[in-house]
């Protein structure tokens, strides 16, 4: 009687483990602390006399981030601005927000990654840097051969076509469950 009791009792305890914990057994997981491309030179154009706005797309790179995750599974991504600076020919203070969002693949939604917001009346400047908002998760976005970003400016831009050299750097961090594939 006591060895019935005991394996039902091992029984009773060892269902739980099979029925919650063992997906997280069959993750995989991928991460670039730092993906980052540099652009010389992008060109803007002149804007029109007191308020106004401008965009412009930059592609990045993953090279081969996701080769190690499988093609028959969903993959979760999470992207993290780490930097973005833009070093400009001309005096661009009258910028009054700024953001930076990456598009969802086959998708024309943008996701906000980073954004600057004028914080009061500063002398000339011709440099600009976003903050990152925390990382964002955005599905399969790992399994992409490049990103595209979506650059924005308002405020008073320059009256003349101008430039900038800007560069964006980007933490990845993906994960992809075995846990179907398996079973």
């Amino acid at each position: 009687m006591r060895t019935k009791n005991f394996r039902t009792l091992l029984l009773c305890c060892a269902l739980p483990l099979f029925t919650t914990g063992c997906e997280s057994l069959f993750t995989i997981e991928v991460e670039a602390e730092e993906i980052c491309k540099t652009e010389d030179d992008l060109s803007f154009p002149a804007a029109f006399p007191g308020s106004a706005s401008v965009e412009q797309a930059i592609q990045v790179p993953l090279g081969d981030f996701a080769s190690a995750l499988p093609d028959d599974t969903d993959v979760e991504t999470q992207l993290r601005l780490k930097v973005f600076n833009a070093t400009a020919t001309t005096d661009i203070s009258g910028i009054q927000r700024a953001s930076l969002s990456v598009r969802k693949p086959g998708s024309v939604e943008y996701v906000l990654l980073g954004e600057f917001r004028a914080s009061g009346n500063g002398g000339a400047t011709n440099t600009l840097q976003l903050t990152g908002s925390g990382a964002v998760d955005v599905l399969d976005l790992a399994k992409q051969e490049e990103l595209e970003f979506l650059f924005k400016a308002e405020g008073s831009l320059p009256t003349q076509p101008w430039s900038a050299d800007v560069r964006v750097c980007v933490g990845a961090k993906a994960s992809a469950n075995y846990f179907g594939l398996l079973f």
